[in-house]
């Protein structure tokens, strides 16, 4: 039996805020669907002054911890934005801290700041390519050319290695080949029932397993559990990716922590899938890397 996940908090950072906002949202915008459940509450300060600013960040920081008390996830103080990261938590009560702070700034400065609340399981794109014109200093690429994004995938410019394997190497039988590192038995059979007739089947249930599996199976997907007995299932996308940068790897875990998210795609993997999942998201991947999807 895995260890029961800890129960995670808001957390608040100030340092290095920009940076680090920049690089989550370039791992959101590269799969939403991988964010499904979380929200971000996006809050630009750019037309008030910096004490008033400093207050700001303290008037959000109570009402955060007011309003998202119980929720997991991170508040980002940037040099002209708050950006509240949570998961799980009711729109409408994200919705009711956002107007707080609004109201608490207007109320001292006589100026509305703007605001957006953004589903990132559903605008993740959107919210993802706005923080990149924000930051376009931050990702070395001039605003005018995000402004041309809306047709383009994120990962078209941020991992163009990634789409090196597309060959969609079918088995004899048509079906696409699946490797699926995971040991939960209960979790395998769950899979396997899900995609019965969609794909090919190898398992590993141990993170040693995979290695020898990856080189004699050649699988086309690869769904990886990040909590194996043997090994930590980054350490395995790690060498995946080394030995084959245009594999397809989609990371599982029930720990879908901030964190972890975004870890599993700036490493390479093509999305996260947390448990218990849904039988629509493994189809989503399969479907993907045939072009279905």
């Amino acid at each position: 039996m895995k260890n029961k996940r800890e129960r995670k908090t808001m957390e608040i950072l100030y340092i290095n805020a920009d940076q680090k906002v920049a690089n989550i949202a370039s791992s959101i915008g590269q799969n939403p669907l991988s964010w499904q459940g979380w929200h971000c509450l996006h809050i630009q300060l750019t037309d008030i002054s910096d004490e008033l600013k400093q207050d700001s960040f303290l008037w959000a920081k109570s009402i955060v911890e007011s309003y998202l008390h119980n929720a997991e996830g991170r508040v980002y103080f940037c040099d002209h934005d708050i950006h509240v990261i949570c998961k799980n938590v009711p729109n409408n009560i994200v919705q009711q801290a956002g107007e707080q702070i609004i109201e608490l700034v207007y109320n001292e400065s006589n100026i509305t700041p703007a605001y957006e609340l953004y589903d990132l399981g559903q605008h993740g794109f959107t919210y993802a390519q706005n923080v990149f014109k924000q930051n376009s200093n931050i990702f070395s690429m001039p605003v005018t050319d995000c402004e041309e994004l809306e047709d383009v995938s994120f990962k078209n410019f941020i991992k163009p290695a990634q789409h090196d394997k597309k060959t969609q190497t079918l088995n004899p039988d048509g079906f696409i080949r699946v490797l699926l590192a995971e040991d939960d038995p209960v979790t395998r059979w769950m899979v396997r029932n899900a995609l019965k007739n969609e794909c090919e089947f190898a398992t590993a249930p141990v993170a040693s397993k995979v290695y020898s599996m990856y080189s004699a199976y050649q699988p086309d997907v690869v769904f990886l559990d990040i909590d194996l007995p043997d090994g930590n299932g980054f350490t395995v996308l790690e060498w995946i990716m080394r030995n084959d940068p245009g594999a397809y790897v989609v990371m599982f875990s029930s720990n879908d922590d901030l964190d972890n998210i975004s870890n599993a795609i700036e490493q390479g993997a093509r999305g996260f899938v947390a448990k218990p999942f849904l039988k629509e998201n493994l189809l989503h991947y399969v479907r993907s890397y045939a072009g279905q999807a």
